[in-house]
């Protein structure tokens, strides 16, 4: 958990490091542009938390620190450049986030054993396209045009995530607490969905907003139905911290 922390504040730092000076021009108060901390300050800084968290997984096993090495390479590649193309951008930020399911699993990885292998890939590949919709609609906060059309098209998506883990359920690939979860998971979206309709701006920030926070129930989807409920409202208790700070915090 704590490498995963660390890959994650470096790719913040890098984010910003790479985008310094547009920055200047359109975020001139940002921590970078503004100098309140040099250029080269932060990449030492992201570079040792990005050294740390390879030190912190070697520790736990050779494929998390295989997988963490992958993690920061689609962490550089995304901020360096990918982040900036219409496909590539959010392609590479969903795989970021389906390298981090993986670096989680990684100390009990066991491809031997078919079912859990399928359980890992499920879960990791629904994160991957959740993360993926979410940044294609956070590009049509950017443009600010009407785009109905997209939208119905990006949380068709997200619905047939959702059928297929109703589907996983039914072939006993996942147990059935998981579906306990996945029922205000739906509810959720479809509010947002509700919301986001109109096109604007303004909603769609918003809907960015509850659709980030919404991953970690989407998490807890998948530990209910692999670990158990109890685990799986524990993992809601996560969303506390992200409600509250998103009140004073843009979140995008």
């Amino acid at each position: 958990m704590l490498s995963s922390i660390f890959l994650y504040v470096s790719g913040v730092i890098f984010n910003d490091f790479f985008d310094i000076e547009i920055d200047r021009k359109e975020r001139p108060s940002r921590p970078l542009p503004s100098g309140s901390i040099s250029a080269q300050r932060a990449k030492k800084i992201a570079i040792g938390l990005m050294t740390f968290a390879f030190i912190l997984s070697i520790t736990v096993s050779w494929s998390s620190f295989i997988i963490s090495v992958f993690l920061s390479g689609i962490i550089l590649a995304y901020n360096y450049g990918l982040k900036h193309g219409k496909i590539s951008g959010p392609i590479s930020m969903g795989s970021a986030r389906f390298l981090n399911v993986i670096l989680g699993a990684s100390p009990v990885i066991n491809f031997s054993l078919p079912t859990n292998s399928l359980q890992l890939i499920f879960a990791a590949a629904s994160v991957l396209t959740f993360v993926t919709v979410i940044a294609g609609f956070s590009r049509k906060e950017m443009s600010g045009i009407e785009v109905r059309r997209q939208i119905i098209f990006l949380f068709a998506v997200i619905y047939i995530i959702i059928l297929l883990i109703i589907i996983t359920n039914l072939l006993d690939l996942f147990m059935k607490w998981s579906l306990v979860i996945l029922v205000p998971f739906a509810i959720i979206i479809s509010i947002i969905f509700k919301q986001t309709l109109s096109g604007k701006s303004e909603a769609i920030q918003k809907g960015i907003k509850n659709m980030v926070i919404s991953i970690i129930i989407l998490d807890s989807v998948f530990i209910s139905g692999v670990s158990g409920l109890i685990y799986g409202i524990l993992t809601l208790l996560f969303l506390f911290p992200p409600i509250l700070l998103s009140r004073k915090l843009y979140v995008t």
